[in-house]
């Protein structure tokens, strides 16, 4: 049996890799959260203090986020419940696009 030492003697632990496993869990938990508000606004007002932190993690965090906040913000603000989810989802999509993902 090969020593654990000389086993994972090639494995880098730490590192920026650890970090991108961290960032890439929380940005698929903020798509989680605008997803949802995107599928459940034509049913309710989804602006809560989560779709509000979201959008947070969106503006600082991802190029163009201040422009897709603001759009998503007014599509979730539409009074057609039918249109309402149709830009909301649209600019869902372009989120994710724009986010990498």
């Amino acid at each position: 049996m090969v020593e654990r030492k000389k086993h994972f003697a090639n494995v880098a632990f730490g590192g920026g890799w650890s970090e991108d496993l961290v960032a890439a869990g929380e940005l698929f938990a903020v798509l989680d959260v605008l997803r949802r508000a995107a599928r459940e606004c034509g049913m309710r007002d989804v602006r809560d203090e989560a779709l509000g932190e979201a959008l947070a993690h969106v503006h600082d965090r991802v190029e163009k986020g201040p422009m897709l906040v603001d759009g998503l913000r007014r599509a979730l603000a539409e009074p057609d419940p039918a249109r309402r989810v149709a830009q909301a989802r649209r600019y869902v999509k372009m989120i994710e696009e724009w986010a990498g993902v």
